[in-house]
């Protein structure tokens, strides 16, 4: 199964992951969270280097991140490759709906990475111009 890492300054990352097995189950197997919580650079990168072999089972990982340009996103620009995906910009429904594409595929080439950026982007609504009166 395609792992998901989810990465982010703070607590976001750790909060996504809480707020997908409202959806998925509790267990949520082969998905892990890292939040950035300090200056430590290295010590970040072993983390997510670490994270990506558990994941990895053979099926690649995605790996999603709260910023493009920040911390989390730039250390993994050196750890893409055919079985590493990374996409920046996460919100809650690109999660669940990786979470729901990865059931449907065996390994991450067949993973529809745009797609799920797709779906992010389309969550995005201003409430007040659809509800007006």
């Amino acid at each position: 199964m395609i792992g998901i890492l989810l990465l982010s300054h703070g607590p976001t990352a750790q909060g996504l992951l809480e707020s997908s097995k409202l959806f998925f189950g509790e267990d949520i197997p082969n998905m892990e969270a890292i939040n950035f919580n300090s200056d430590d650079v290295d010590a970040f990168d072993t983390e997510i280097d670490r994270a990506i072999r558990r994941l990895d089972d053979g099926s690649g990982v995605l790996v999603m991140c709260d910023v493009f340009g920040g911390t989390p996103a730039n250390r993994c620009a050196y750890k893409l490759s055919c079985r590493v995906k990374v996409i920046t910009g996460m919100n809650l429904t690109m999660v669940l709906d990786a979470l729901g594409r990865r059931m449907n595929v065996r390994h991450i080439s067949e993973l529809d990475v745009k797609h799920i950026i797709d779906s992010g982007k389309k969550s995005i609504a201003y409430l007040n111009d659809i509800y007006k009166q």
